[in-house]
């Protein structure tokens, strides 16, 4: 076979895969953005995100508080093993090492004291869960605890948080004794639970 026909037809089948990837491409995106995971600090737009991680899992492995675990098929194939926080057992401490592992510089800096310019989420209260709201008196550990004051009580000692100071480091989360314990009604979520910037404008989420 000649060689200019090799070529042609290898060119030709390159732009045809090429064209087929855009147009996957095209088609997923859509769903990416609306993705509904917790991810590092500083991390991208999801739809930003998902174009740039690779799947190294670097952020995960040298994550110090062990927060940053990979993401189940659950959300689906495009999304799995890809990193989300899980609050369970500790908290982000905003050490900047997962952007500094990031090969494909996926996070970005952020800074945990100022949450408009960027933050993992923002913490949710559900009051058929938290102590400090089935009786009152019973609990607010998480306000003592919190290191942003984020969280405070109102004038009938009822748990608010304050967006402006919160940035989801998820503190609260590990602390609250709500569903640890015990088991309340409605599903596994503690008494407060941080969600992402956008389920936060939806009105929080329970998971």
């Amino acid at each position: 076979m000649p060689a200019s026909n090799l070529t042609r037809r290898t060119f030709v089948a390159g732009g045809a895969a090429l064209l087929a990837g855009v147009v996957a491409g095209a088609g997923i995106r859509p769903f990416v953005a609306e993705a509904d995971v917790l991810r590092p600090p500083g991390a991208l737009p999801e739809d930003e995100f998902m174009a740039r991680c690779i799947k190294c899992a670097r952020c995960i492995d040298v994550c110090p508080t062990d927060v940053l675990e990979p993401l189940g098929i659950e959300r689906g194939l495009l999304q799995a093993r890809t990193p989300q926080l899980n609050f369970a057992n500790d908290r982000c401490t905003f050490c900047d090492k997962c952007r500094e592992v990031c090969p494909t510089a996926a996070i970005g800096a952020v800074d945990p004291q100022a949450p408009e310019q960027g933050r993992i989420g923002a913490a949710v209260l559900y009051e058929d869960r938290c102590l400090a709201f089935l009786e009152t008196g019973s609990c607010g550990i998480c306000v003592e605890a919190c290191p942003y004051e984020a969280l405070s009580f109102d004038v009938g000692r009822r748990l608010v948080v304050d967006e402006a100071k919160c940035n989801g480091c998820g503190e609260c989360v590990r602390i609250c004794p709500a569903n640890v314990f015990t088991s309340f009604s409605g599903g596994k979520a503690r008494g407060i639970e941080v969600v992402t910037e956008r389920a936060f404008r939806e009105g929080g989420a329970v998971r």
